[in-house]
């Protein structure tokens, strides 16, 4: 199933026990990859929240048969907002590392991500000591999120030219409609057709991974755009994509989940509703 589930309100806005059933359900269903990150949910508690429901919850699964994608760098430490974060140092990684381990409930790591750039740290002290992590077994794969374009370059030229663990998974913000013109989105970076062509022409078979497909909703309703995507372009989408929705007898997010997965990219699909759960992934399960 090319589509994984995202958990940043578990353990804070959804509920421990709510999660754990929505977690259930995605694994019954089909689903394999469980996705999370250090600093969730920060905003409305203090990071670490989801790691430690899934935590919890995994103790009583077939931990191999269970994909756990995690997210480190990204943790302000004074938990307020970005201006000052972990980061991604030796020292930072290996800390934040067991803390996630710890939390999880597990001695590995399926994938773990770079969540955004750390400018003030040498990036091949950054790749070595992610890379000096998979050779001992505690990370499978490692990933980066929110990089921008020449960032990306230059990480991939020091991989090369220290042989370094690559890069497997890239995630970032991105669905069916375009934000608009120097929308300030923080942090986060949105995937592009430059982007693309940069990760899959030194990997061809790397996994991208898209956030906030669905816009928290956004598709379901007329007049939910969120103000760095509303437009008169995006709303003839979004209309659009809703009719289309209906001809299928499905959902506009589940329709809009099934066009990014048509995209090679999987997408990242939240909730704290089972039966909103089943019907986001409707079409992934018509398909197997």
């Amino acid at each position: 199933m090319n589509v994984g589930l995202g958990t940043a309100s578990f353990g804070t806005s959804i509920s421990e026990s709510q999660a754990h059933e929505i977690m259930d359900t995605f694994i019954e269903s089909g689903g394999t990859i469980i996705d999370t990150a250090n600093n969730y949910a920060f905003w409305v508690g203090r990071g670490g929240e989801s790691e430690r429901v899934i935590g919890n919850w995994l103790r009583s699964k077939e931990r191999k048969q269970i994909e756990i994608h995690t997210k480190i760098g990204a943790q302000p430490l004074d938990g307020r907002n970005f201006d000052r974060i972990e980061g991604l140092s030796k020292v930072a990684i290996d800390r934040a590392v067991q803390a996630c381990l710890d939390r999880l409930s597990t001695d590995y790591i399926d994938v773990l991500y770079a969540h955004i750039d750390d400018i003030s740290t040498p990036l091949l002290e950054t790749w070595s000591a992610l890379s000096s992590l998979t050779s001992d077994g505690v990370v499978k794969r490692l990933g980066i999120s929110n990089f921008s374009l020449p960032r990306i370059k230059e990480l991939q030229d020091i991989i090369n030219a220290h042989d370094l663990t690559p890069i497997s998974y890239a995630q970032y913000r991105h669905t069916v409609i375009e934000p608009l013109k120097g929308a300030d989105l923080g942090v986060q970076i949105c995937l592009d057709t430059a982007i693309i062509s940069a990760l899959r022409e030194r990997n061809p078979n790397i996994n991208l991974v898209a956030y906030s497909p669905l816009l928290d909703g956004a598709f379901e309703f007329d007049g939910t755009l969120p103000h760095n995507y509303d437009s008169e372009a995006n709303e003839h989408i979004v209309k659009k994509t809703r009719e289309e929705a209906r001809s299928y007898g499905v959902s506009p997010s589940a329709l809009v989940l099934k066009k990014v997965s048509d995209e090679r990219i999987m997408p990242l699909t939240m909730t704290g509703k089972t039966e909103r759960l089943l019907g986001n992934i409707q079409l992934f399960q018509d398909k197997n």
